[in-house]
């Protein structure tokens, strides 16, 4: 690798040391990641247990939740001027561009209310029946009944595999706020090496 054009050495034959990882290369987001970790862990911030991406901040006077997808992160809390403080240091060591009031992220839409937030998948929900041609179909308490066993090998084999996956890659974002539909949705994904047409009906 050469040393790029504007930048001077002192001794011929010099090696660049990269300091900041690119978007894109392969440790890039384990960089960032890191990176942020170690920011966040400056100003008080703790892992939750139960989920790598979610950071929180708790103090006699208030509580402050960190969620992390890739490079996007929501912020919310009850205390305003905590939540300020984090952006702007974070715009300080990163400069992030603040989009304001989440009102939909990964699918999920966030409706604020006098005592909280509503966190709804009912856009998504309809996209997706619209996306499938279901928009008009009978609503059911349970789409598949639990004692419905799908064989790996029953039936024909279904023409278009990747249709099945993307179904029930969808239906699996779902269940974030429809748990009901949480067996049936893992009985379906454990037949996406080879998904039949029975399977295709099921889902």
């Amino acid at each position: 690798m050469k040393v790029p054009e504007g930048v001077f050495t002192q001794v011929p034959q010099t090696v660049c040391r990269l300091k900041k990882s690119f978007y894109g290369l392969k440790q890039a987001s384990r960089q960032w990641y890191a990176k942020l970790t170690e920011v966040l862990y400056s100003r008080g911030y703790t892992h939750s247990s139960n989920d790598y991406s979610l950071f929180y901040k708790r103090t006699t006077e208030s509580n402050t939740f960190l969620g992390v997808y890739v490079d996007d992160i929501l912020l919310t809390g009850d205390n305003n001027a905590e939540i300020t403080s984090l952006k702007a240091y974070l715009d300080l060591t990163f400069k992030i561009k603040d989009l304001g009031p989440a009102h939909y992220f990964l699918r999920m839409e966030i409706l604020p209310t006098k005592d909280g937030l509503i966190l709804t998948q009912r856009k998504f929900a309809k996209e997706l029946l619209a996306e499938f041609g279901d928009k008009d179909a009978a609503p059911m308490l349970c789409p598949l009944d639990s004692n419905h066993k799908l064989a790996a090998d029953q039936g024909d084999l279904f023409v278009d595999s990747s249709l099945y996956r993307r179904i029930v890659g969808k239906l699996n974002f779902l269940t974030d706020t429809r748990p009901d539909l949480a067996f049936a949705v893992q009985h379906l994904s454990q037949l996406m090496q080879q998904p039949r047409i029975p399977h295709f009906q099921a889902v």
